[in-house]
C-alpha cells in the first residue's frame, strides 16, 4: 500500500516537471479544426485520455461478446459438480447398504453364501 501511495506520487511529480518544462513548447494540432498554439503537455494529456477511453471501449465489447461463451462453460462446470456430488451420494449409499447388509448377515449367523458354500 505505501509502495503503491509512493508510486503514485512520483508519477505525480514527474508529470509537474514534464508539463513545467514544456510550457513553452507549443505546436499545432487537427482534429476536424486546426487548434494553434497548443502546449506539448496538454496534447500529450488529450491522447492519454483517448487511450484510455478506446482500451476501455476496446475491454467492454470483449466483455460483451464473451459471456455467452463463460456463461456455458460454467454451467458445463455446475453439471459436472453436480454429477460428481450424485456419483459421491451413491456411492456413500452404496456403501450404506453393504454395511447393513453384512450387520444383518451377522446377526442371523450366516457369514454369507462363499462359507455355505465351503461346507
Amino acid at each position: 500500500m505505501v509502495v503503491t501511495l509512493i508510486l503514485i506520487l512520483l508519477i505525480v511529480i514527474f508529470m509537474a516537471f514534464f508539463i513545467g518544462m514544456n510550457l513553452a513548447n507549443v505546436c499545432t494540432f487537427w482534429f476536424f479544426k486546426t487548434f494553434t498554439d497548443l502546449p506539448v503537455a496538454v496534447l500529450t494529456l488529450i491522447a492519454f485520455g483517448a487511450g484510455i477511453i478506446f482500451a476501455l471501449l476496446f475491454i467492454f465489447v470483449a466483455k460483451m461478446k464473451a459471456p455467452a461463451s463463460d456463461a456455458e462453460v460454467r454451467a458445463a462446470k455446475k453439471l459436472e459438480k453436480k454429477a460428481r456430488a450424485e456419483e459421491k451420494l451413491r456411492l456413500a449409499r452404496e456403501k450404506e447398504a453393504a454395511k447393513k447388509a453384512a450387520k444383518e448377515a451377522k446377526k442371523s449367523g450366516h457369514s454369507g453364501l462363499v462359507s455355505e458354500s465351503l461346507k
